[in-house]
């Protein structure tokens, strides 16, 4: 077996760091087994709904959050985006998934507000339908049409609302896009459905009891539950639901993983380098997004991991992290290992 961190190391690690002193305790009680992690954290929540493990609480979420029905999840799809060119942006999304009718789903945790969240999101879903639109091995060009092309939803669920959506004055948090409309009045089905939900509102109304009458309270717990699962109200009200104990659970063991939680401090360590950079982009004057490259990588490392923690791979994730060209193997054993990911069937 790989030697684990040490409890000791993890907390000298969050110490000697430059977070700020709110996360920096947070950090500390979940080594220390006095808090759950985030439901949230891309180390948690990839876990917790994962399409492979856990396919109906991800079915469920969609389901419910688009408000409609659509095919119940199959089985993950790869977390990588096209490649247009060798000048690209790398794109890496966050839980995607094939749907049994052919559709692609991504849903994306986003804990740091982004003011161009519209914009990230619609590339995402542009760079998703290109995928739809691309033909398979063993099949002909001729199977695949702009008639019969399938759709993609990406569900984008934010820990704290962007500048827009707190201005914006409404009863609802989540802000569905399933149609186009033109300024005539013309409607058209959007093969890109898009859901932008309000964790923090959605969790303000269900802590103050303040929600519409057609609530769907299920919902509404499970996306409290994400929103802050160590609230003692939240805990309260979704105990005795087989689901949502069996996540709480789940996360009190993701939590007390030695493995996890050096994954968890490495991305809190990732997110404060990605904000600090966003405030200097600003006050240099350059696009938001410019300061995303920063995290990107951070994101890759991530996804290597928990492949490798997937396949209990324990040795080669200790390895990886003080061996940089040991780590590029394992990367690109990650990559190919995912490249030939094929959407399901209806």
């Amino acid at each position: 077996m790989g030697i684990n961190p040490s409890s000791e190391d993890l907390i000298k690690k969050a110490q000697m760091s430059d977070l700020d002193a709110e996360t920096k305790e947070n950090i500390l009680k979940i080594i220390s087994g006095e808090r759950l992690a985030n439901l949230y954290d891309d180390a948690i929540a990839k876990r917790a709904f994962s399409p492979d493990v856990h396919p109906e609480r991800l079915d469920f979420l969609l389901q419910r959050t688009m408000g409609e029905s659509y095919g119940a999840v199959e089985k993950s799809a790869s977390n990588e985006g096209m490649t247009i060119s060798k000048y690209s942006k790398a794109i890496v999304t966050d839980v995607p998934a094939w749907l049994r009718d052919g559709k692609r789903l991504d849903v994306e945790f986003q804990a740091v507000a982004q003011d161009y969240i519209f914009n990230r999101v619609d590339i995402y879903a542009s760079n998703m339908l290109m995928i739809q639109f691309s033909v398979e091995e063993g099949q002909s060009r001729k199977d695949v049409d702009y008639g019969n092309v399938k759709g993609v939803i990406v569900i984008v669920l934010m820990v704290k609302s962007p500048k827009v959506f707190r201005e914006f004055k409404s009863d609802r948090y989540i802000h569905r896009v399933k149609k186009i409309v033109t300024d005539t009045g013309m409607e058209f089905p959007a093969l890109k459905q898009m859901a932008f939900v309000q964790l923090d509102k959605a969790l303000e109304l269900f802590l103050s009891d303040r929600y519409n009458k057609d609530e769907d309270i299920g919902l509404l717990k499970l996306l409290a539950m994400i929103a802050d699962i160590n609230n003692d109200k939240v805990k309260e009200m979704t105990q005795g639901d087989e689901m949502y104990d069996d996540i709480r659970k789940e996360v009190d063991a993701f939590s007390k993983d030695k493995e996890v939680q050096a994954m968890l401090l490495e991305e809190e360590m990732a997110r404060a380098d990605w904000v600090t950079g966003i405030n200097a982009a600003r006050r240099e004057g350059h696009a938001e997004g410019h300061a995303e490259g920063r995290a990107e990588e951070h994101v890759e490392v991530q996804n290597v991991y928990a492949w490798l923690t997937g396949q209990k791979r324990i040795d080669d994730i200790s390895k990886a992290a003080t061996d940089e060209k040991y780590y590029l193997k394992m990367l690109a054993e990650y990559k190919k290992a995912n490249e030939h990911t094929s959407p399901g069937t209806s």
